[in-house]
């Protein structure tokens, strides 16, 4: 196996690969032994942290945050729906997806999938709420932030 460039994938990338409209950002990467269960397939829980990572580099490939100044958002992921339709084994590589499905007042919602070739494997849908700095309640979206969300 070898290391493999995380870096963003935008929309005439992700179609090079197959990967249709209206996803416009992924990130490739490649199954490692690390990530496989008993079943010698991907572990569910693999999929939660690849959804994350994708997620973080969508926020600050649109500038929704970078994760380090103190007047960030401060962004919670409240839901997560994960629907698995087919494994992934060692070495397979694929790209996890993102985009934004609906903005809200205080939260939106972000669709993900994981695609092995053109073959969606594994969708997931989750609600990203912002809220207060200390975290005791949920905050409007300012219109930067909404603009930043939607730029993708």
């Amino acid at each position: 196996m070898t290391a493999r460039d995380t870096s963003p994938l935008r929309g005439p990338d992700l179609r090079d690969m197959g990967i249709d409209a209206p996803w416009d950002f992924g990130i490739a990467d490649q199954v490692r032994f690390s990530e496989l269960d008993i079943l010698n397939h991907v572990n569910n829980a693999a999929y939660v942290t690849w959804f994350e990572n994708a997620r973080i580099a969508f926020f600050m490939g649109t500038g929704v945050s970078d994760y380090s100044a103190d007047d960030r958002p401060t962004l919670v992921l409240r839901n997560m729906e994960v629907d698995f339709r087919q494994p992934l084994f060692l070495g397979d590589a694929y790209v996890v997806t993102a985009r934004n499905a609906k903005v809200g007042r205080t939260s939106w919602v972000m669709e993900q999938a994981v695609f092995k070739g053109a073959e969606l494997a594994v969708s997931a849908s989750c609600v990203i709420v912002n809220v207060s700095h200390d975290g005791s309640r949920a905050e409007p979206l300012t219109p930067d932030l909404i603009a930043a969300i939607e730029s993708c």
